[in-house]
């Protein structure tokens, strides 16, 4: 069933991913790095969690993905500057495949190939 424009207490699939859920321990469990690693990816700007009551960060199902994104990224020997930048390029290459998407759709009124 679709979500109705409105609908109070229902949420999307990008609010949910977005949602702030999981404490520093249970995401350095999940990717099998020390706290203090998040908290100097943090430091360097990589990523922004949430913080509950301004002191405990909570990290979102995004921000889990990212990290993965920077560990796999640092495995590799990139800087944090280097990181940053590749983050920050992927984001507006995201960004614009969506609005070519979108200007194809208004244009011609069919949903576009998922051809590539």
């Amino acid at each position: 069933m679709r979500r109705r424009p409105g609908q109070p207490g229902r949420r999307n699939d990008d609010e949910m991913t977005r949602m702030p859920k999981y404490t520093i321990g249970i995401v350095s469990q999940l990717l099998n790095l020390p706290p203090q690693v998040l908290r100097r990816y943090e430091e360097a700007g990589l990523l922004e969690p949430a913080r509950q009551s301004g002191k405990n960060r909570l990290y979102s199902d995004y921000d889990i993905s990212i990290l993965e994104e920077i560990v796999e990224l640092s495995n590799e020997g990139i800087n944090a500057n280097g990181i940053r930048y590749i983050l920050q390029m992927r984001q507006e290459i995201y960004i614009l495949r969506r609005q070519v998407t979108e200007a194809r759709e208004n244009q011609d009124g069919t949903p576009p190939s998922t051809d590539r």
